[in-house]
């Protein structure tokens, strides 16, 4: 880990600078622009469900936008750009260098997006559920209570899930939290997760057996029953119980017969979310990973080269970094390109020539292949169904679990279905490999299938590793391993920024209880760590649905830089 002084402050922290400690802090006029807010939007039992309804819009704008899904990928080797929006170049270039954590870094964006949208998110679950514990029975006469509150509880748990396996820490705010008199300390990862863990429990027991539906605009424009939003929160627990892990270590010690409970509980198919044409919901992977022309982004070698029937692939990652090309190669794996046509069209990868990336960034960015299971999704611009959640590579995590539990012939059994798709042999219970083909069914399976899923896996699936001469797959080393608290959140709080990233610096020494005492944010007023920015960008958003109006998501990202 990283520390550094602010190099320098956001307009909102000349409003603070004559402050001297956190205490001083307690005493501005935070709650004035709270307070009349969240009381106009709690003076209706409609408007607080909304709220309520609007976390998972939140959920989902945090952590399936361009931000941070284009990074994620591109530091897991994912997919590959030397474009510089979101930070995809900077994160990904070799070697791997410390993230710039600071307000005024062009790509802050990348992390401080999804902390303050995952906030938003949060704080309007908080009104709402304040409201209904407030309730003397007039809004659950008008709006079914008990529905907005499993909802509830299954949004706040997947966000703070998400804070956890993002970010080394986070606060955990949820409405037994006192806005006026309460401090909050930051939590270290692991206990973020356990509270998520917690509150996704509550979300899932209370949905299981019950008679309701949601309204179509809760779950991504999805009619989802009570049973089925349980088999969700399944599905996600089991995502999150693997993925929270930093290290081969932690991953191996994730409570694997609780994932593979969760994937039997979770869902029986790919699950989708209709599209809307990006009025709202907007999947960055789906589009980044498959949109028509040169594309944004490429399949990176590093995720289709393992099954290589040549030579290719290994003279590649023998080469020093700095010297690689592009270049045809012939998989055994059927989904990236046909049997004897280096430059067909397979089932979810194709050849697309030459790349356009800048040649004074790395040629070793570039590849001349891309992803194309949701080309559908990209070239409709978003009006066809974007991925959600995929059976098989939930089964890959199943497997995984088998194994690490000691059954090989259940696991090997698993992944054949998947494996299937490509051609590939049948794995069996003897293969010495049967580990690493479980990570690869996984990573082809759910390849730009949301955001920071492989990131979040590779950190755990292998050692940091140099990036050659051998293929591996965890994570390159100098990676980050998780990110700090955005460095706007902490000009705001008045701490030291500190960093990860850089070989020796990627943040695996970070103990559970250890956010160190120069970067440990400690006793913050609760009104501070609610987000009344990411809540009134939420409302907006929602308020614009309503009018029917177009929330465009390409403008970003029209000019590559």
């Amino acid at each position: 880990m990283r520390l550094f002084k602010l190099g320098s402050v956001s307009l909102l922290m000349f409003a603070v600078a004559a402050c001297n400690s956190l205490d001083d802090l307690t005493d501005l006029e935070v709650t004035n622009q709270n307070n009349p807010d969240r009381a106009r939007a709690l003076a209706e039992a409609q408007d607080i469900e909304a709220l309520i309804g609007g976390g998972f819009l939140a959920w989902h704008d945090g952590t399936q936008n361009d931000d941070p899904t284009s990074p994620l990928s591109t530091a897991a080797d994912e997919g590959t750009a030397s474009w510089g929006n979101y930070g995809a170049q900077q994160i990904s270039s070799e070697p791997r260098v410390a993230w710039p954590n600071s307000s005024s870094w062009r790509y802050a964006r990348f992390t401080e997006n999804p902390w303050f949208r995952l906030y938003g998110g949060l704080s309007a679950v908080f009104d709402g559920l304040q409201a209904l514990d407030a309730d003397d029975g007039t809004i659950c006469s008008e709006i079914d209570c008990d529905r907005a509150r499993a909802f509830a509880k299954f949004t706040q748990g997947i966000t703070l899930g998400f804070l956890a396996l993002m970010y080394d820490s986070a606060f955990i705010l949820e409405e037994s939290v006192d806005l006026a008199t309460d401090v909050l300390d930051l939590q270290g990862y692991p206990a973020v997760m356990a509270a998520a863990i917690g509150l996704l429990d509550q979300g899932i027991a209370a949905s299981a057996n019950a008679g309701w539906s949601t309204p179509s605009s809760w779950y991504g424009l999805v009619t989802v029953s009570g049973p089925e939003l349980a088999e969700l929160g399944h599905a996600h627990r089991a995502r999150l119980l693997s993925s929270v892990g930093r290290t081969p270590a932690e991953r191996a010690n994730a409570p694997w017969l609780q994932i593979i409970q969760d994937v039997d509980q979770g869902v029986t198919e790919d699950f989708w979310i209709p599209g809307d044409g990006e009025v709202l919901w907007y999947h960055s992977g789906a589009w980044l990973g498959a949109q028509p022309g040169t594309t944004w982004h490429r399949a990176d070698y590093k995720s289709i080269g393992w099954t290589d029937t040549g030579t290719d692939y290994a003279n590649w990652l023998a080469t020093p970094v700095a010297q690689r090309k592009e270049f045809d190669f012939q998989p055994l794996d059927e989904r990236i390109v046909p049997p004897g046509d280096v430059q067909g069209v397979g089932v979810d990868f194709k050849w697309q020539g030459n790349s356009r990336f800048r040649a004074d960034r790395g040629t070793y960015h570039f590849s001349r292949y891309k992803g194309q299971r949701y080309k559908d999704y990209a070239e409709s611009d978003g009006q066809t169904p974007e991925p959600h959640i995929n059976f098989n590579a939930q089964q890959a995590l199943k497997a995984e679990g088998l194994l690490r539990t000691g059954d090989a012939a259940g696991a090997a059994a698993l992944i054949n279905v998947s494996r299937a798709r490509g051609n590939l042999p049948a794995a069996t219970a003897g293969d010495a490999d049967l580990m690493q083909k479980i990570f690869y069914e996984y990573q082809m399976e759910n390849y730009y299938t949301c955001g920071g899923c492989l990131y979040f896996a590779r950190r755990g699936w292998g050692p940091l590793s140099p990036t050659g001469p051998a293929h591996h797959f965890g994570l390159v080393e100098g990676t980050p391993l998780h990110y700090a608290v955005p460095g706007k959140e902490l000009e705001i709080l008045q701490k030291l920024q500190y960093t990860y990233g850089g070989v020796g610096e990627e943040g695996s020494s970070l103990a559970p209880a250890a956010v160190s005492a120069a970067s440990r944010v400690d006793g913050v007023p609760a009104r501070l760590v609610y987000s009344f920015d990411g809540l009134t960008t939420l409302k907006e958003k929602l308020a614009k649905l309503r009018e029917g109006q177009r929330i465009p998501h390409h403008v970003s990202r029209m000019v590559r830089h």
